[in-house]
């Protein structure tokens, strides 16, 4: 999909952690609706651009810090269906960093309307690229997350045991 960086609504910045994508036919399943599986590519999508933009990538992660990024757990909430050619925006925040992983949460809209379409979250966790062995989140992707207040500040859940931690 096609994406582009949405202007906050100052006009003059953009929004780091906002990326826009445009609905294809490809992209749909026979109701004309946005195919549920589609959204986790969107999500992809727009983490891995923002993070190139901020000059981190799955490769740097990999080769220079020696992690691999690996999916613990997914989930998605379908609120309203977006159909082709609907102008996607999807919002981008980190919810949680812990020692081992790191949360991402998505907040999908059509652009033009208020409600959301889609909820989702991915949790990743660390594997050193060696051994296979967990580890720790990199560093240097912790400090780039903070740096963009847009994100969110990424501070582990008070309580263990709360819905969705761990």
């Amino acid at each position: 999909m096609a994406e582009a960086k949405v202007i906050a609504a100052s006009g003059s910045e953009p929004a780091l952690n906002v990326r826009l994508a445009r609905v294809r036919m490809h992209h749909t399943d026979l109701m004309g609706c946005v195919y549920h599986g589609t959204y986790f590519d969107l999500f992809e999508d727009a983490r891995s651009e923002m993070f190139r933009d901020l000059g981190y990538t799955y490769q740097t992660c990999a080769e220079e810090e020696g992690r691999l990024m690996v999916i613990a757990r997914v989930a998605c909430e379908y609120k309203r269906p977006a159909k082709m050619d609907d102008l996607l925006a999807i919002t981008v925040t980190v919810p949680e960093i812990t020692r081992a992983r790191l949360t991402f949460a998505y907040e999908v809209r059509v652009v033009g309307l208020k409600p959301v379409a889609v909820l989702g979250t991915t949790v990743f966790a660390f594997l050193h690229a060696g051994t296979g062995r967990p580890t720790s989140v990199p560093p240097r992707l912790v400090a780039l997350i903070r740096q963009v207040p847009a994100f969110g500040r990424g501070e582990p859940r008070a309580q263990a045991g709360m819905p969705g931690s761990g």
